[in-house]
């Protein structure tokens, strides 16, 4: 009668730690939505227009006209290959523009973010 009573408690022992087993693999796991990948989300970007100048080289800039400071993205390609490069350039202050030498790239585009994290795209001039 004791073996029969220490089976049936080993039994419910064993069921009791499997329920809790199953119920801290379903609740233990903190959801965080915001990591929650969105496929279908756009993100609303600003128009800026780009300028060009010369000091010796070609080149290209733009003014961010919000925030404090600003860094922007530059994608090219160039070379016989097509081969796509990228330039970052970082504004510190509201005044100060984004300078980048064109050289012979192409294909030029350029997204920006401010430290409100306002978005901006560039529009390059037509080419001559």
């Amino acid at each position: 009668m004791e073996t029969q009573q220490s089976k049936i408690g080993l039994v419910v022992i064993i069921i009791l730690i499997a329920g809790g087993v199953y119920w801290y693999s379903q609740n233990s796991s903190v959801h965080n939505p915001t990591l929650d990948v969105k496929t279908d989300t756009s993100i609303k970007a600003t128009t800026v227009q780009v300028g060009t100048f010369y000091d010796g080289k070609d080149g290209y800039s733009l003014s961010i006209p919000s925030g404090n400071s600003s860094t922007c993205i530059w994608t090219y390609t160039g070379g016989s290959a097509a081969i796509p490069y990228s330039e970052t350039t970082y504004a510190r202050s509201a005044t100060e523009k984004h300078t980048i030498y064109s050289y012979d790239y192409y294909d030029w585009k350029v997204s920006c973010v401010d430290d409100f994290s306002n978005q901006y795209v560039g529009v390059f001039p037509k080419a001559q």
